[in-house]
């Protein structure tokens, strides 16, 4: 079944109408006070990354983040997220922060891939029973290649000294250079506040269905949830269009627990809105105030492709 997002601001129209009751209405408070822990996690995280390049309390931090939020959705895999951010940055360290902003989606596609495998697993296993050796092998392999990648993220600060060896790669080494002082402390810190972040979107998701009037145990949310981002992360797709996406993904994973077809697709779209669109008008309005809608587009070229050292 194909849905736009004509579609799903129907359903939600509809759905509001249905929401007379004070816990589901206390369900979709919780869900919408969850957008300043999920934002406020991310702020975290850039703040430590930024800490070797350009020292920012927390709200310039947040700021920052979601400017990035804002550019991000019209462009591919919200690519224009890290050009966003730099808008803000009061130093000339703007294209070494790209090689920071890397790092933290590094480690929140880390806890995103770990954590939905999970759901995953335990969904092959428990809503759509097959034979073990058709999803077992693809899950252990992937289960080896997130070790790989989690052993490369505890050393990605030796990268500038590995590029440095690398004599065709030495010209892009200036770009890595701030990754040196990110200590490993560091590192994990913003590793632990991805893997955060990823229940508290599980959680908002799950609250948003509860809401709706969906009945759904905790632990098959996680499961039917997980299994949907983890999906997703697979899927490139513009910020703007994952509500269709993320809205068919819906209705097939929830579909297991529920015939509610308008109250998942008001979940999807109240989950968009919360994390997506308000925080993207609020990016937006910072970069107008401060000043740097010119800038943007200037950056757009400046930033890509990326100009090696000559």
């Amino acid at each position: 079944m194909q849905i736009s997002g004509k579609t799903a601001i129907s359903g939600l129209t509809t759905l509001l109408k249905t929401v007379n009751s004070v816990p589901q209405l206390l369900y979709l408070l919780a869900a919408a006070l969850l957008v300043w822990v999920n934002w406020g996690l991310e702020a975290l995280k850039w703040q430590r990354l930024m800490h070797p390049i350009e020292r920012m309390s927390w709200l310039e931090s947040l700021r920052s983040v979601l400017c990035g939020v804002a550019v991000s959705m019209l462009t591919p895999n919200r690519t224009g997220e890290y050009g966003g951010r730099i808008l803000t940055l009061q130093t000339s360290g703007s294209l070494e922060a790209i090689a920071m902003a890397l790092v933290g989606s590094y480690a929140q596609l880390l806890a995103n891939i770990s954590l939905g495998l999970s759901g995953f697993a335990a969904f092959c296993f428990v809503f759509a029973p097959v034979a073990a050796f058709t999803w077992l092998l693809p899950v252990m392999g992937i289960m080896v290649v997130l070790g790989v990648l989690g052993w490369l993220y505890g050393r990605v600060n030796r990268l500038p000294v590995s590029l440095a060896q690398i004599s065709w790669l030495q010209k892009w080494q200036h770009l890595t250079r701030p990754l040196a002082n990110a200590n490993k402390s560091a590192l994990w810190a913003v590793l632990c506040w991805s893997f955060l972040r990823y229940p508290v979107y599980v959680l908002q998701f799950y609250l948003l269905l509860k809401g709706f009037g969906i009945q759904l145990s905790l632990t098959n949310g996680w499961i039917l949830i997980s299994s949907i981002f983890f999906v997703q992360t697979f899927m490139p797709t513009v910020a703007i269009a994952e509500l269709g996406i993320k809205g068919n993904l819906a209705l097939y994973f929830i579909g297991f627990a529920t015939s509610l077809q308008a109250s998942i697709l008001a979940a999807v779209f109240g989950l968009w809105l919360l994390n997506l669109l308000l925080p993207a008008l609020a990016g937006l309005f910072f970069i107008v105030v401060s000043g740097n809608m010119r800038s943007l587009f200037r950056q757009s070229s400046k930033y890509t492709p990326l100009i090696p050292q000559s």
